[in-house]
């Protein structure tokens, strides 16, 4: 049973890989002077024969300027993501949108979508969806600098005490300036419209050898469970760098869900599990979706897993800060975005992968509510029915 999950792997691995090659229209021989390998190691990869390594797959997604994020899902949920677009039935893609912040999302993740959605910070979830659809429409280059505003925005806020500080909830500056980065050096040395966080926080040993622990098992079991010698699992767990293959069986003879690690290991804010508050917002984020109407589900599906090339994380990040700063701050980045889509979209520049479209209309709205209201000096503005 074991070696057939692991062929399967494999033939997903390759598949993940050949074809988002593929979509970047780059040979094998530009990915084998990317990656400092052959032509033909990338081809036997492609073709399911072995794997790069966890970090040598970020490299990879960044070299073909994409974000792995929705490949992953892919990848480790087939039965749930592969091949879910827009073509998809509302009744799909809710289940989908349930599956994810059920079993996928970090509780960090659920905090601070749950706080867009409920928190009492003055600005409408249907404007701040809409706003993020919209961003997400835009080319790259316009998506990075537009987050910059933002940030700046909210460093500047927070600094001068003015920021809004939700309980348990802690921005995470270092993902978005890191997305930023990302973003800005995709935009300037390629054609693409995603780019891939480079991250150097990627110690797999020290990841294998705590999910061993938190199992139970004892380093003889696992082994065993492997075929490998105890010396060999006592190398992994401290100085060797495996493949990606290899930490999927690891995971899988764990029975530990691989991708809850690799995720608090590239994302070091996040945590592991889900406390008692964690888990109620938890409940409360997916009751919302289950009764959400079409419209936005699908628009937070298509922020969530859509192939618009953002790191979801980090838009999410983004938003987050959006909405710690000051209204009229808010009403500036906002204005941003939409002076940004419309010039695109005048230029026939906007992205319309799956068509799931911002409603430019109610962004509009919510904008012209915060412009009076910070006018007025308040920090909060409401929709009128």
């Amino acid at each position: 049973m074991l070696f057939n999950h692991i062929i399967e792997d494999a033939d997903r691995c390759g598949n993940l890989l050949s074809s988002s090659r593929t979509r970047a229209e780059l040979s094998r021989k530009t990915m084998s002077m990317a990656l400092g390998v052959s032509e033909s190691t990338i081809k036997a990869w492609e073709n399911g024969q072995g794997s790069p390594t966890l970090y040598g797959i970020l490299e990879w997604f960044r070299t073909v300027g994409e974000s792995p994020f929705r490949p992953m899902l892919d990848f480790f949920w087939p039965d749930v993501f592969a091949g879910l677009t827009a073509k998809n039935t509302d009744d799909e893609i809710r289940e989908a949108g349930r599956f994810y912040f059920a079993k996928v999302a970090g509780p960090k993740e659920i905090q601070k979508l749950h706080y867009l959605i409920f928190g009492k910070h003055g600005s409408e979830w249907s404007g701040l969806l809409d706003m993020a659809c919209a961003h997400i429409h835009t080319s790259l280059n316009s998506r990075y600098r537009v987050a910059e505003i933002i940030q700046v925005s909210y460093e500047m806020s927070a600094a001068n005490g003015l920021a809004l500080k939700p309980p348990e909830i802690e921005a995470n500056r270092p993902l978005l300036l890191s997305a930023i980065a990302a973003a800005k050096e995709a935009s300037v040395f390629s054609a693409k419209n995603g780019y891939a966080i480079c991250f150097s926080n990627t110690d797999t040993s020290a990841m294998l050898a705590r999910a061993r622990m938190d199992s139970g098992a004892t380093q003889e079991e696992l082994a065993k469970a492997l075929g490998k010698t105890q010396q060999t699992i006592q190398k992994w767990e401290t100085n060797y760098n495996p493949s990606f293959l290899d930490v999927c069986t690891w995971f899988r003879v764990l029975n530990m869900p691989a991708w809850t690690y690799i995720h608090c290991m590239l994302y070091p804010a996040e945590r592991l599990t889900f406390l008692e508050g964690d888990e109620k917002r938890r409940r409360e984020v997916v009751d919302h979706l289950a009764s959400a109407g079409s419209a936005e589900l699908r628009k937070l599906f298509y922020l969530v897993a859509g192939t618009h090339g953002s790191n979801w994380l980090a838009v999410l990040e983004m938003m987050f800060e959006h909405i710690c700063s000051p209204l009229a701050q808010r009403v500036i980045s906002a204005r941003s975005v939409l002076i940004g889509y419309q010039l695109e979209k005048g230029n026939r520049q906007l992205l319309e992968t799956d068509h799931i479209m911002p409603d430019i209309e109610n962004l509009n709205r919510c904008i012209a509510l915060g412009t009076e209201a910070a006018k007025k000096g308040l920090p909060a503005y409401k929709m009128t029915v």
